[in-house]
């Protein structure tokens, strides 16, 4: 897979497609306007090779956000003056 650029409520993403052995598969997804000057990111593993659709990575992207955002998040504890893209920054 290419590069994949998602947009979840005006956070951007680029997904990175890796694989891991034995033939399992990763996605790392770096967080293009997130905090850290955008080097802050997540990776999700798979217990299987079937790769993942652009719906599931979409659905892994919303959780993060939604999560990094809620109170006694990680954005709360970790980068209080990060504020999501659809409150302006």
């Amino acid at each position: 897979m290419d590069d994949l650029d998602l947009s979840i409520d005006g956070e951007l993403f680029r997904v990175s497609e890796r694989s891991q052995p034995p033939g399992r598969l990763s996605y790392h997804f770096a967080w293009l306007n997130g905090p850290d000057e955008g080097t802050y990111g997540f990776t999700v593993g798979l217990s299987q090779p079937s790769p993942m659709s652009r719906q599931e990575l979409m659905s892994e992207a919303r959780g993060f956000v939604e999560s990094f955002y809620e109170p006694g998040g990680i954005g709360e504890e970790d980068f209080p003056g990060h504020r999501p893209a659809n409150q302006g920054r």
